[in-house]
């Protein structure tokens, strides 16, 4: 197959900000590099880091079709990652109901990250927009993350965020390349599936929606919440992207697009009018 090269070429440069995440993330779980701990999130910045960095060089190579995958992966650690954590940090304090009174964070932080969720989805569908069959997996990042860290067990420091990034890393990763080299009538589906194979997963290892001791309805209800819409959106985010490509192609043709502009040709004689 001639096009073979070409077709692994544009799945590995997807899925390499992914893998790159999860390598590093697993690297500052394990203290495999010898970075200080404490309150301040230096492994987490080393990440974030690292993204941005790969992220400029795709545009200093001209490499359009990852950029987006690298600013995906950026947002997904730097913007949803740590609204995420709080948002399940809020729903483990215990006695948090609306009786009490003591729900107020954890409903604004909910709000938060589903707004965050939208805005990446959006983000997604318009970056695919030429291609929507690639949307799902483009939203992949922020889509398996969400739920990684709503399981992650114990306290939500630095060291069982990053367990979780790097897991939900590896697997957007694996998910991606996949999905990139399969046929493009299977990829609208390959962003349910990743999903699917997620949730197994942190079944498999007991890792649900961690829930506070003597907490109200508000707590799994917000937690049921931000799962659904995580699946929502990753379902629909190739339609969604069908969407965007036909309302700014009805834009387009509604104010005409943009012209260039009338250039004489060289050596032609200029034409004076009265």
């Amino acid at each position: 197959m001639p096009n073979a090269p070409v077709a692994f070429d544009v799945a590995f440069w997807r899925s390499v900000p992914m893998f790159l995440t999860a390598a590093l993330a697993i690297a500052g779980t394990a203290d495999a590099l010898p970075l200080p701990t404490g309150a301040t999130p230096v492994r987490v910045a080393i990440v974030v880091m690292a993204i941005a960095a790969g992220t400029a060089l795709t545009a200093a190579l001209d490499r359009p079709g990852s950029r987006a995958y690298w600013q995906m992966a950026l947002c997904t650690v730097l913007i949803l990652m740590p609204i995420v954590a709080l948002q399940a940090s809020a729903s483990r304090v215990p006695f948090v109901s609306i009786q009490r009174d003591s729900a107020g964070p954890l409903l604004w932080l909910t709000f938060a990250v589903c707004l965050t969720l939208l805005a990446l989805w959006l983000f997604a569908a318009r970056q695919a927009s030429d291609a929507p069959e690639n949307a799902a997996l483009l939203f992949l990042p922020p889509a398996l993350l969400a739920p990684a860290i709503l399981g992650a067990a114990g306290s939500l420091d630095e060291t069982s965020t990053l367990s979780m990034l790097g897991q939900s890393s590896l697997l957007a990763g694996v998910a991606i390349l996949i999905g990139s080299l399969s046929p493009p009538n299977w990829r609208p589906v390959a962003g349910g599936v990743a999903l699917g194979a997620q949730f197994l997963l942190l079944w498999a290892l007991g890792q649900g929606p961690d829930i506070g001791q003597h907490a109200g309805f508000v707590v799994p209800a917000s937690a049921a919440l931000l799962i659904t819409l995580t699946v929502l959106l990753t379902v629909l985010a190739p339609l969604g992207s069908l969407f965007s490509r036909r309302f700014f192609q009805t834009v387009d043709d509604e104010t005409g697009g943009t012209k260039p502009a009338s250039v004489p040709v060289k050596g032609a004689r200029r034409r004076i009018r009265a």
